[in-house]
């Protein structure tokens, strides 16, 4: 197995299994790699210095450099896309929080980070703290974070390190031309440009060190240190998205103040802060939730075996021809399924480790995560998808399907035979804690009069969407904690499931059925004008949580149903969004 380097860039010298014991950096059990003569957990080698090995070599004792996370070289994931191939690049470590006396609550950190300006830098509270000195270099950046007391408290016994955000303009004020950056390759281009820079390199000078591959530039993202403390993240505003849709909380140009809070806001619902990317943070935050199981639970997956089943659980993509009664209404209703893939993972069994191939078959069991293989039968009900065949497609041959589809595809009557399984009998609904943090930060965020908080929602949203998608990157995850392919497919078909079962039960209780199903958008004909009028399901299935449905987008009937023939849907970006379809006097029955 290749071990990735240490913090100062060392590549170890001896590497071998060891029966599982105590790490001799944090203290943690269920380590069960020697590394230099040390047991250790590979995240601990990751952040570890030849001087923290040789001090628990000395002492025997354990001396808190770094808990059971995933560390790896920030240059692995270009950070200026939001994309769900964006790597999980240089995740957040943690440190084992002071042991606090009986009965004794552990210190309050001021805030999660600080955002550096040309004034000052920015708190939360919309404080500025005034600099006791000029800022000359990056450590001087860095030692903000221990004179303001930055950090995040994952939990009661561990914590992550503070964050600065420098802005704009304080970057082009310490000697970094920002002015030359492209909309592509910014992290690049910020390298390049920060290579030789003064503000770089009297850092280098005094003792100051750098994480990445070459150790004397700044990234994006850059863990900065010195000597035995943690590292601490320095991060440029202007390497990073722009776009409203990747980076939700810098969309509008916030003043220093605010992007603060919102920071703030996000790490404290999350009880986890943003750093790097949405996939690394996504990714973080799995270990977190889980750190003594992370070896174990979040082991990547064999890349070559994921590949057999890349493609075979796809979202709905299904329409149908009207019947003469539905033709006759005026309106349609599309409802969007809220977190749909997340909101699946609640009780969802996810394998661990490695299938049992089972050549010949095996009677389906809904507890055992797996795919099996199965001969897909035509559409037995034309009022709604085919759960094994969602997009409609002509299939001449067996087709893999995971444990969620074909349990959903039983229940609505459909029997087809087993020929060939991969079961996983270790399993477990490993993401649950992560998937609990989560939905607890969607809707403490979900504040209505609250800007600040709403982009922080939405900052979390694009925190779950990226992270379900880069579990099944081969580009990004591959041989790294957390790939994960077959969680992915499970994932997707668990959320088509549980959309498939809520059409199933609305359609049986009262007799209206979809028309079009894109995905975790489910569209209804009506005669209401009202959206949440016409909604055909029950109130708690209703709202803006996890697993609920919302008003999407209305349209004429009349003027939709060119999308409604039986052959996927495509009418989406011709719906009206809900406000301007209730303000306009189409919504009062017009026939203009």
């Amino acid at each position: 197995m290749a071990i990735e380097t240490d913090a100062e860039g060392h590549s170890a010298d001896g590497v071998q299994i060891s029966p599982v014991s105590t790490c001799a950096l944090c203290g943690g059990e269920d380590a069960g790699w020697q590394i230099d003569g040390l047991v250790m957990h590979l995240p601990c080698w990751w952040q570890s210095t030849a001087a923290t090995r040789s001090a628990a070599a000395a002492t025997g004792d354990t001396v808190g450099q770094a808990s059971p996370m995933v560390v790896d070289e920030l240059e692995s994931a270009p950070v200026e896309t939001t994309s769900p191939d964006t790597a999980a690049a240089t995740p957040t470590t943690t440190t084992p929080a002071p042991n606090p006396a009986a009965g004794e609550a552990p210190t309050t950190f001021t805030a999660p980070a600080a955002v550096l300006d040309v004034d000052g830098a920015w708190l939360p509270d919309g404080t500025r703290h005034d600099l006791a000195a000029p800022i000359t270099h990056v450590g001087d950046v860095a030692e903000l974070v221990a004179t303001l007391n930055l950090g995040t408290w994952t939990s009661d016994k561990w914590s992550v390190p503070g964050q600065i955000w420098i802005t704009d303009a304080m970057a082009q004020h310490v000697g970094i031309d920002t002015s030359s950056l492209g909309k592509r390759n910014r992290n690049d281009r910020i390298k390049e440009l920060t290579a030789q820079s003064p503000f770089v390199t009297e850092a280098l000078s005094e003792g100051w060190q750098l994480g990445g591959k070459e150790g004397d530039r700044l990234g994006t993202w850059t863990r900065v240190w010195k000597g035995e403390t943690r590292g601490v993240w320095v991060a440029l505003v202007s390497g990073m998205s722009q776009d409203p849709k990747e980076m939700p909380i810098l969309g509008d140009s916030p003043a220093p103040a605010t992007l603060a809070r919102r920071l703030s806001l996000l790490a404290g619902a999350l009880r986890f802060p943003w750093a790097v990317s949405p996939a690394s943070t996504g990714i973080d935050l799995m270990i977190a939730a889980r750190p003594k199981e992370w070896k174990r639970v979040f082991a990547s997956s064999d890349a070559e075996f994921a590949k057999k089943f890349q493609i075979f659980e796809a979202d709905i993509d299904w329409s149908r021809t009207l019947s003469d009664e539905e033709a006759k209404c005026r309106y349609v209703h599309a409802f969007d399924r809220g977190g749909s893939y997340a909101a699946g993972i609640a009780g969802l069994e996810l394998p661990i480790g490695e299938p049992v191939h089972h050549s010949n078959g095996l009677p389906f069991d809904r507890k055992l995560p797996g795919y099996w293989l199965v001969e897909i039968p035509e559409c037995a009900d034309w009022r709604l998808p085919n759960p094994l065949n969602p997009m409609g497609l002509s299939i001449s041959e067996p087709k893999w399907v995971t444990t969620p589809t074909l349990e959903r595809a039983s229940s609505l009557g459909y029997e087809p035979e087993i020929l060939e399984a991969y079961v996983w009998p270790d399993h477990g609904r490993v993401l649950v804690p992560w998937y609990e943090r989560i939905r607890d930060a969607r809707t403490a965020l979900d504040v209505k009069d609250d800007l600040d908080a709403q982009l922080a929602r939405e900052q979390n949203k694009v925190i779950y969407t990226h992270t379900i998608g880069i579990l099944n990157s081969d580009l990004h995850l591959a041989g790294r904690p957390g790939y994960s392919p077959e969680r992915h497919h499970h994932i997707v078909a668990k959320s088509r499931a549980n959309i498939m079962y809520r059409i199933a039960q609305i359609g049986e209780d009262t007799g209206q059925w979809p028309v079009a199903v894109t995905k975790d958008t489910v569209l209804y004909v009506s005669d209401e004008s009202d959206p949440q009028l016409a909604w055909p399901g029950g109130p708690k299935q209703f709202g803006r949580g996890f697993g609920q449905y919302k008003p999407e987008g209305s349209a004429l009937l009349a003027e939709h149903q060119q999308y409604l023939d039986g052959k996927g849907y495509r009418g989406k970006s011709d719906l009206i969004a809900p406000a301007e379809w209730m303000s306009a006097d189409i919504s009062e029955g017009s026939d203009s």
